[in-house]
């Protein structure tokens, strides 16, 4: 916007006693409750980076988990419908159930693995988050989601009759296919949860849950069922009302801060790990023969969770396991 068309909005303003034509403000959400966690300080870099080089057209604001009253499995629902404007989203697979692929525990058995079935998937999200009233700008990853436990859990087999916190229906089949009760509920709700023995244990990565609940947690068990990837989204409305300018800028800066995101929560899990066991958690390595028993007990579920989903979502994991060769 040039100084003579600010000039201008901000007389008329002036005039007419309204908010200023000149600058739009944004309300921005992350699932996350802690703002030390790459995946929600480079949102709130994002957030700085285009209030600034918008030029005052946009005022973007990040506000942390729990601080709007939105839970984590609303994040989707309320970018859609505008009560928020852009977001951070982990848990859209119950408005998205196209990424529930990306979950499917033990399909992908390593991170390069997963990344050839994140692009395989993408187009179908995208197309997914639009029926929302959403546009997917991007997504940043986590490293595998491991188990964790207020129990010393250093096995599969330790998770019978166990309370795991699960981030998806797909990773509570996992729970369920060794015993264990899956219980969904929201990152700013795991503390409590764990202190209460309202859940026993989780599934994170250390550079994600393990160091922010670290005093609540005793093991970790460095087996996992699935990668965890996270959505920036923005509402459509508004994002369709802003510049052509402004929406590559955002698509830019969404691309950067997720692609930083990612960095730094590889690079830094096993440093993380390492500082975790320094503290005090018991960290046991995976069991021989455990994940070729989990890839064997999860195989049959890649083919019952298709059963009954979109044409879209049946296409995408057709292609997915094609490219695995699975």
């Amino acid at each position: 916007m040039t100084l003579k068309l600010k000039a201008l909005a901000a007389c008329l303003a002036f005039a007419t006693g309204s908010a200023t034509l000149a600058e739009t403000s944004w309300t921005g959400y992350t699932y996350l409750a802690s703002d030390a966690l790459p995946g929600s300080s480079n949102l709130i870099a994002l957030a700085q980076e285009f209030s600034e080089r918008s030029e005052g057209d946009v005022t973007l604001t990040v506000n942390l988990a729990g601080s709007l009253g939105i839970k984590a499995a609303d994040i989707t629902q309320s970018v859609g419908t505008g009560i928020i404007d852009i977001a951070a989203d982990g848990f859209f697979l119950g408005s998205v159930e196209e990424g529930g692929i990306l979950r499917l525990p033990m399909l992908f058995a390593s991170l390069e693995e997963f990344n050839a079935g994140l692009e395989v998937v993408t187009p179908a999200l995208e197309e997914a988050f639009a029926e929302q009233g959403v546009v997917l700008l991007a997504q940043y990853l986590y490293p595998l989601q491991v188990g964790w436990g207020t129990f010393d859990m250093a096995s599969l087999d330790d998770m019978k009759g166990r309370k795991m916190r699960v981030s998806s229906p797909e990773q509570g089949a996992f729970v369920e296919a060794f015993g264990g009760a899956p219980i969904t509920i929201g990152g700013a709700e795991v503390p409590t949860a764990l202190q209460t023995g309202v859940v026993d244990g989780v599934f994170t990565a250390s550079v994600g849950g393990g160091r922010l609940w670290k005093d609540q947690l005793t093991s970790t068990y460095r087996l996992g069922p699935n990668f965890f990837n996270s959505a920036i989204i923005v509402n459509k409305v508004a994002f369709d009302a802003l510049t052509e300018a402004d929406q590559a800028l955002l698509r830019e800066l969404a691309q950067k801060y997720a692609g930083l995101a990612t960095e730094q929560n590889m690079a830094n899990e096993a440093s993380v790990t390492s500082d975790l066991k320094a503290g005090g958690i018991a960290v046991h390595e995976v069991s021989d023969g455990d994940i070729d028993k989990a890839q064997k007990a999860m195989a049959p579920f890649w083919d019952q969770w298709a059963t009954g989903r979109n044409t879209r979502t049946q296409r995408a994991l057709a292609d997915v396991r094609a490219e695995l060769g699975r």
